[in-house]
């Protein structure tokens, strides 16, 4: 069923492409203007060291990142939201090598969104200290979607996915990953693909039934451009000289995906497209991000502050009160031995 199909490659933790097979989103520049790009790396053994993403994400502050759901889920046969995730999670700082390990931060939280086989593809991952020093990023409102939606404006994504034609030569679409290959790797730095916002057309979804098409209802993107790995990563444009998110980058449907997507997928597609879930339907997840982070912050500040104190301390006739922490008498004052 094409519904199933689309399951399967939404919950791949790829990005696919619908541009022609030529163009599809290979050789993508390398690009390090977003300073809030971030490699995310899945460990089964908290020794272990990978040296390359497994997917992106987004730093939205000093310990909050936003990503895709569905690098961390995927569904059963029965349609049931299974967790699929590797025991350990880090996020490497921004802009940063994915074969260096130095500073990457772990995560210890995660609040997904209501993930269903139709939409709602986000989570907020809390990592256990401060990656960088940033503040908090600009974010996308409805009206503002409205607004970028009508001009079809662009946006790009940044992402840390593979970046050359995973196929061999003579090898039909969709061609399985082979490490051995060295263009089947994620790149090493962020790369970037521009892209349009689009209306929604009435050829999108056109295989699902009127409720599943109004379940999807999410941001449309023309011409998506991707790769695997490139999950997670973030949706962004310029807006009144600001970099502003727009959401996580991005399922996709008819793509071709360096290799990866759909077999098959015709040039220029009518049918090809993108979709993310936007920030501002997950804000709630956000505040309970940031609620969380203030608790660690806290209970941090607590266990390490040294406690306080008071001391009597006389000088001649004068006696006085000395509070801190570890409170002693100054210079000239004796501690009061009386009562």
């Amino acid at each position: 069923m094409r519904k199933v199909a689309l399951a399967v490659l939404a919950m791949s933790a790829l990005i696919f492409s619908s541009t022609p097979l030529s163009q599809a989103a290979l050789n993508a520049p390398v690009n390090l203007d977003n300073p809030r790009v971030v490699p995310i790396f899945g460990q089964d053994d908290s020794s272990e060291v990978r040296l390359m993403a497994n997917w992106s994400g987004f730093l939205y502050s000093p310990r909050i990142v936003f990503s895709a759901a569905h690098s961390h889920y995927r569904f059963d046969n029965n349609g049931n939201r299974v967790l699929n995730e590797p025991a350990f999670i880090t996020v490497g700082k921004p802009n940063s090598s994915v074969k260096s390990a130095e500073g990457r931060a772990k995560v210890i939280k995660t609040f997904a969104a209501d993930f269903t086989q139709f939409g709602n593809d986000f989570i907020v991952l809390v990592l256990d200290r401060d990656l960088v020093t940033v503040s908090p990023a600009k974010l996308m409102t409805a009206e503002i979607e409205a607004e970028l939606v009508n001009a079809r404006a662009e946006v790009v994504l940044h992402g840390y996915g593979e970046y050359r034609d995973r196929c061999a030569p003579g090898e039909k679409n969709p061609c399985k990953k082979d490490w051995n290959n060295p263009n089947q790797r994620t790149s090493e730095l962020p790369r970037v693909a521009k892209m349009n916002l689009a209306p929604l057309s009435d050829s999108y979804f056109s295989w699902f039934t009127v409720n599943q098409r109004a379940e999807l209802r999410e941001t449309v993107i023309s011409n998506p451009q991707g790769c695997p790995g490139d999950s997670g990563g973030p949706i962004t444009t310029v807006y009144k000289g600001d970099l502003l998110y727009l959401g996580m980058g991005l399922d996709a449907a008819n793509v071709y995906a360096c290799g990866a997507g759909d077999a098959k997928l015709k040039e220029n597609d009518s049918n090809s497209f993108g979709w993310f879930s936007p920030i501002y339907k997950h804000l709630d997840l956000l505040k309970e991000a940031e609620a969380f982070v203030a608790q660690q912050v806290t209970a941090k500040k607590s266990s390490t502050s040294k406690p306080t104190s008071s001391i009597a301390c006389i000088k001649g006739k004068v006696t006085k009160i000395f509070t801190g922490p570890n409170a002693k008498c100054p210079k000239g004052y004796k501690k009061n031995t009386k009562n």
